[in-house]
């Protein structure tokens, strides 16, 4: 199965008015948001996804932007993507079947991948990895991760 993770878009910054968890994502956020999702779907082809996102703004709203361009019918929001324990998003969200996409934060999504796969990588805005995930194994392969500015997803043939 795959696992995607996705980080949000740009968010407006943080100020006496807007707490961290209320802060949404700015038209750029916006944009960078639905060009990686729209690759993720050119790579999915029509492959249905799940779609968990934690309960700040700026996740949620990526995650609409997400459902829309990956034609998700749902958009589950779990407190679990605030922790950076994967054996507890892993029992909790994951289950045999169709790709399933996790929407959180930088520093969580890094502990994920380095969990799933032993793989690092500093997520961009809306930067998205692309796990191959073997859950009677708990291990997986990193096989993408693109982000807003690559302008072309390229398959080998």
């Amino acid at each position: 199965m795959y696992i995607i993770l996705m980080r949000h878009g740009e968010a407006v910054p943080q100020t006496e008015d807007i707490t961290n968890r209320e802060r949404g994502l700015t038209p750029k956020g916006m944009r960078q948001a639905r060009r990686s999702s729209r690759m993720l779907a050119r790579f999915l082809k029509d492959h249905p996804i799940r779609i968990f996102t934690s309960p700040y703004v700026r996740t949620r709203q990526t995650a609409g932007i997400l459902a829309e361009e990956c034609f998700a019918e749902e958009i589950h929001t779990a407190d679990e993507l605030l922790q950076p324990n994967w054996q507890m998003v892993r029992n909790h969200l994951l289950q045999e079947g169709s790709p399933i996409a996790l929407v959180s934060h930088h520093p969580f999504l890094q502990s994920y991948l380095l969990n799933t796969c032993s793989a690092a990588v500093k997520f961009d805005l809306a930067g998205i990895a692309v796990i191959d995930y073997d859950l009677k194994w708990n291990q997986g392969k990193l096989i993408g991760y693109f982000t807003s500015d690559l302008r072309q997803l390229k398959k080998e043939d």
